[in-house]
């Protein structure tokens, strides 16, 4: 069966998430304490946390969770414990025994139809895919269609009486079972919202609420809540997948946590302009996405490019899956322009286009203008996400540039640079080779600043490495910002080490250093210098992979997807999560603020000649003690 990259990611999305213990937990030994049963583990020499989190895919707040003392620190010989009853998924939990104790459970066969999957297929039945691949072994070598698939299910007493199954399935026992569970879905804080009007709304408690969002004490318009939420999931029927050029997703989401409909019921990725969805006819306030990009799915080698939108592609799916629960139906399409003109066309002629309210457009200038036009003949949004250049929103009032522009970008880092050198002397490094100084148009721009406002700043001229004989010109007794000309890791690694040098010798408490977007993708010696000198930088991206926030989604995405997102600035799987959270909550509260794991929306007003655009800057400081503030710009 011929499985494209999309079509497959639809299958995922047929399971309601279940967040519990790792599998890894489940191979600890036993031991039995006042009576409960855990799976123990004893921390070894050198083990971390992060290394504890990592080897059993938990995150930190977990481990604390089950492990209140990691919180004061790890050490070797610390026992850890974790309770066999977090280690059962909703569906487990729910079945019964006989009265000998025999545990109760129904047999029933699945024919396998195209577009279905292992983890689709296991989810729908409410067991793991480990247990449906031993019941199943020929599975192991692929999914087929047509396949006959013979099932052991647990059987939940309380709802196992004279219920039916749909004729695709013959049952030994029949019955559909359905358990209540809990999931989280993702909120983003309005103006003057507190902790409890939004419990109030949600139907928990403020204590519920702040369990859910660890660390928060202060809410501020645009911030991102975790709401827990039960809900009651009940068997899917699955749907076929087509693999057409157009394919469209529908979210249908649950306006109360009692409701017994799906949490997420969608048409895989069917061709939009051949089915008819439920929510066809509320196309008004359903939030409807259309997703025009060159997924190249026709191509035999699929270049890098494409991967990468692709993956955008999935976090956008994660995020409508986050705010399935929102009381308003999600529709997602997407669409391959396979890269040309005339696809885009065909595109463009199909009726369907028109049924969307906002169209997240590729990185193509001259297909960007052309849905632009479309966007403003239909009074439909156009969202250009990946062009940082073009400015279309400039004259285009149904453009939205989602990047600050680059004049712009320049200008707001100047002002925080000018306010974080405040009361030190500013020193320009620069190279003698003016080739070298990538970063020209930033330093005149902050140069220019500190002279109008009668700021004095030194340049030191080097050939090629900084040393800490270069900056003997320096007082001892004054405190220096040091302002670097390049953002090339190599040329970098000329001027750090020399300013370490210098300062440690001199004995200066403070030296900060200035640095530019590609300083967010060093590792290793030259990540270790920012730290030592108290390094600010600016970006438009900024994801802290140890943040909570960062590693649920990392977790999700590759518990979805069976691989992690690519190691890259930005990551595109996250790019497209925040870019999903934020488009949809624009499309449905008209939000323009979003603070997200790896970047954020803050939407200037269009004025009706000109479009919105993204104002938002990050100012991240990596201090000593390998410690990273990011800030809001």
């Amino acid at each position: 069966m011929k499985f494209t990259r999309i079509s497959i990611l639809s299958a995922f999305l047929l399971a309601t998430s279940i967040i519990g213990i790792d599998a890894a937990i489940k191979d600890l030994p036993l031991r039995e304490i006042n009576g409960k049963t855990y799976h123990y583990y004893t921390v070894k020499s050198k083990e971390t946390v992060y290394s504890i989190c990592h080897r059993f895919e938990i995150s930190r707040d977990e481990l604390i969770k089950y492990n209140p003392s990691v919180a004061d620190g790890l050490q070797a010989g610390m026992e850890l414990l974790f309770p066999v009853s977090d280690n059962i998924s909703s569906s487990e939990n729910s079945t019964k025994t006989s009265s000998d104790g025999t545990q109760l459970t129904r047999t029933i066969t699945h024919n396998v139809e195209k577009g279905q999957t292992i983890y689709g297929i296991a989810s729908t039945y409410g067991i793991s895919t480990q247990t449906l691949i031993e019941q199943n072994p020929i599975v192991s070598d692929g999914l087929k269609a047509g396949q006959v698939l013979t099932l052991s299910i647990p059987v939940d007493v309380k709802q196992e009486s004279g219920q039916k199954q749909s004729a695709q399935k013959t049952e030994s026992v029949s019955g559909q079972a359905s358990a209540t569970s809990s999931t989280n879905i993702g909120y983003i804080v309005k103006k003057k919202e507190t902790f409890y009007s939004i419990a109030n709304a949600h139907g928990i408690t403020v204590a519920e609420l702040e369990a859910a969002n660890p660390g928060i004490t202060l809410l501020k318009e645009g911030q991102v809540l975790t709401i827990p939420v039960k809900q009651t999931a009940t068997e899917t029927d699955s749907n076929n997948a087509t693999e057409t050029a157009v394919k469209t997703a529908t979210i249908a989401s649950t306006t109360g946590a009692s409701e017994s409909k799906p949490t997420i019921s969608l048409d895989e990725f069917a061709a939009a302009s051949g089915i008819v969805t439920e929510t066809e006819t509320e196309q008004s306030s359903e939030l409807s996405v259309a997703v025009i990009l060159p997924f190249m799915l026709e191509s035999e080698t699929i270049s890098k490019s494409a991967m990468r939108y692709t993956e955008f592609y999935k976090g956008l799916l994660l995020a409508a899956d986050s705010l399935r629960n929102n009381g308003t139906p999600i529709r997602i399409s997407a669409f391959d322009t396979e890269g040309s003109s005339e696809k885009l066309n065909e595109i463009i002629a199909n009726p369907e286009l028109k049924n969307h309210r906002i169209i997240i457009a590729p990185d193509d200038s001259e297909q960007l203008a052309e849905l632009g036009k479309f966007g403003q003949a239909n009074g439909i949004k156009v969202l250009n996400n990946f062009a940082v250049r073009d400015e279309s929103y400039k004259t285009n009032p149904y453009v939205i540039q989602g990047n600050i522009p680059s004049s712009l970008m320049i200008e707001k880092s100047t002002d925080a640079i000018m306010a974080n050198i405040k009361n030190t002397t500013p020193v320009f490094i620069m190279f003698a080779n003016n080739k070298l100084n990538d970063k020209r148009d930033f330093i005149a721009t902050l140069s220019q600043k500190l002279t109008t406002k009668g700021i004095e700043y030194k340049t030191i001229t080097i050939e090629d490495y900084l040393s800490k004989s270069d900056l003997n010109e320096l007082s001892v007794e004054g405190s220096y910002s040091f302002i670097t000309p390049t953002g090339r890791q190599s040329e970098v690694n000329k001027l750090l080490p020399g300013i370490i040098e210098w300062r440690e010798e001199a004995v200066m408490p403070s030296v900060k250093v200035t640095g530019y977007p590609e300083w967010i993708t060093f590792r290793g010696e030259t990540l270790a210098n920012m730290h030592n000198l108290n390094t600010i930088v600016y970006s438009r991206f900024f994801d802290d992979e140890s943040n909570p926030r960062s590693r649920n989604i990392d977790e999700k995405f590759k518990k979805w997807y069976g691989e992690s997102m690519e190691n890259a600035v930005p990551r595109q799987g996250m790019l497209g999560f925040d870019t999903g959270i934020f488009v949809l909550n624009y499309l449905k509260d008209s939000i323009t603020k979003y603070d997200g794991v790896q970047n954020g929306f803050n939407l200037t007003e269009s004025d009706g000649i000109s479009g919105e655009c993204n104002t938002q800057l990050y100012i991240i400081n990596f201090r000593p003690g390998d410690i990273i503030e990011k800030i809001n710009n």
